[in-house]
């Protein structure tokens, strides 16, 4: 085979294991190459035995699962924005979501998305058309999930009066078209090389069409109806969302709890004395200083999983003097990030190196900011605030290593003569708050921010492209040299030009430093020994319906 052939199989091998093609386009593209129909049969054998990316993650049940039982489960978070997948904007509503609603693929442990409402896909050959053939499902209500609500779900995806904080995650999504009642074929604008990861999403949850419209957005974020592993029994805001199987759902077996209740537990002490006690199963951001006594202790262990998030100190670089580079570059070199982490978080974490988390394209090389006092002071002589300033920072309430990373960085940054003000709310009003600009410099806690897909593009147009929806999460940066590579590459098939740009794009932030990178932070999760098969996505959320209990 000449080298051009060879680089086409191997490209039609990797488009096929990852999904990107099915059976019958890899047998026609094959042939194209020049391959008979035997050795293409075998080849397409071949790639089939080492990938299993067609499949659903969970594809039987577990050795020795026990159906039955409810696992109580103590948060942190509390769905904030509802239970409407289309207006979530906050990892306690994000989270519970993916446990109601089914998408297209879904995001497993594997590299890209599996299969889910979708037994099989297929893409063109210029990337503009996505046909997606539907498995035999159900909503929690009993209704067939069918391609029209398909349809409707990824055209409101694609509406950016409707999904408008997601707005640029689906602008390359031109109509929808059902093409037969297990068929739908989707149509984009431009090529999108994150389109198949957008479509494992929260947001482009699977609803169901005559229920939406009959209830408006609102009313379904309160009482919604997904086809998911399970159901809502009980909303009470402020406490406890309580779950209970969906008996229609489609995985076989699946789930083996008959409920889950996820309880609103704002106190981390609190948290870890009700998994102590045994009055919840398993228990959420477990405190630093108390991972290494609880994980073994009694009947107890401590999951710490390495995700897709990370924690910052986020600026307005509309306000001054933060719109000066040098101040945000000059607070960068003035935070001793090595000793927080040893001191705040026990080292259980890593120095980040980018301002969003370090997702499939992440580069390593790009460095950080060393501690180095004489360089901020001299960086601050040559800004606009020579003198130093005043900086008003908000953090969430009730978080002691947001306190004690706080005082930190107020006592290093008086040394280059800035004045730090901390103020506390709560975490929902600070959210809130951030995004609508009325806040000069904040932080969140490092489980609040996280990628909710495998590639890089979701955070990249969220945190860098002010017009991707959330006027670059609240800071306003505006580099049209980094809003071009990331345009690039999000319309890329080229996995070696998608990275590339993506860590151009890594490089140029970092140096813009419309935050201060604090940590890729991970989670920390206490879960009693009865409780079998829990685990963390690199999402952040977990696979409930793989769950069971043992007495």
């Amino acid at each position: 085979m000449r080298d051009d052939s060879h680089d086409s199989a191997v490209r039609l091998v990797d488009d096929f294991t990852r999904g990107l093609i099915g059976r019958r386009q890899f047998l026609a593209r094959a042939g194209g190459l020049g391959l008979s129909l035997g050795a293409a049969s075998a080849l397409l054998a071949a790639c089939s035995d080492d990938d299993e990316g067609d499949q659903p993650e969970s594809s039987g049940p577990a050795q020795g699962a026990r159906p039955g039982g409810t696992l109580v489960f103590a948060r942190d978070q509390e769905p904030e924005s509802g239970l409407n997948p289309i207006g979530a904007a906050d990892n306690g509503s994000i989270y519970a979501i993916m446990q109601i609603f089914d998408q297209l693929v879904e995001v497993s442990t594997k590299p890209t998305p599996v299969a889910g409402l979708a037994e099989s896909w297929e893409r063109s050959q210029d990337g503009l058309e996505w046909t997606f053939s539907l498995r035999d499902a159900e909503f929690s209500n009993g209704m067939p999930v069918t391609a029209e609500d398909v349809k409707f779900t990824v055209e409101r995806f694609g509406n950016p009066k409707v999904n408008a904080f997601y707005a640029a995650l689906g602008a390359s999504v031109r109509d929808a078209k059902v093409m037969d009642r297990k068929t739908v074929r989707v149509r984009l604008d431009r090529v999108d090389g994150a389109f198949l990861d957008n479509m494992s999403m929260f947001v482009s949850s699977v609803v169901p069409k005559r229920v939406v419209e009959r209830v408006g957005e609102e009313k379904f974020a309160e009482a919604p109806i997904g086809s998911g592993p399970f159901m809502v029994a009980n909303f009470v805001r402020g406490q406890r969302l309580e779950l209970e199987r969906n008996p229609n759902h489609w995985r076989p077996d699946r789930p083996y709890l008959d409920g889950v209740v996820l309880e609103f537990v704002p106190n981390s002490n609190t948290r870890v004395l009700r998994v102590r006690s045994g009055e919840a199963d398993v228990a959420a951001e477990i405190p630093y200083n108390q991972v290494e006594s609880l994980d073994g202790s009694g009947d107890l262990s401590v999951e710490s999983a390495e995700v897709f998030k990370w924690d910052a100190i986020w600026f307005n670089t509309k306000e001054k003097p933060l719109d000066d580079r040098r101040v945000r570059q000059a607070l960068n070199y003035a935070t001793p990030k090595e000793g927080i982490l040893e001191s705040v978080l026990f080292g259980e974490a890593d120095v980040a190196n980018s301002i969003i988390a370090r997702v499939k394209y992440w580069d390593e090389g790009v460095p950080v900011y060393p501690y180095d006092l004489d360089r901020a002071r001299q960086l601050l002589r040559q800004s606009s605030a020579p003198d130093g300033f005043t900086l008003p920072l908000v953090i969430a309430s009730g978080d002691p290593v947001e306190r004690q990373t706080a005082e930190i960085v107020k006592e290093e940054w008086s040394k280059i003569g800035v004045d730090v003000q901390i103020a506390q709310q709560d975490i929902g009003t600070l959210i809130t708050n951030w995004l609508e600009g009325k806040q000069t410099a904040a932080t969140f806690p490092g489980n609040v921010l996280s990628s909710d897909t495998l590639s890089d593009d979701n955070l990249a147009f969220v945190f860098y492209d002010p017009e991707g929806g959330a006027n670059s999460f609240g800071t306003g940066y505006d580099n049209p040299e980094v809003i071009r590579l990331i345009n690039e590459a999000s319309t890329s098939l080229s996995e070696d030009e998608r990275g590339r740009k993506f860590s151009e794009a890594q490089r140029i932030a970092m140096e813009d430093a419309p935050a201060v990178p604090l940590f890729f932070t991970k989670t920390r999760t206490a879960v009693r020994d009865s409780v079998k098969g829990f685990q963390t996505f690199k999402t952040g959320w977990w696979p409930l319906w793989d769950v069971y209990m043992e007495e």
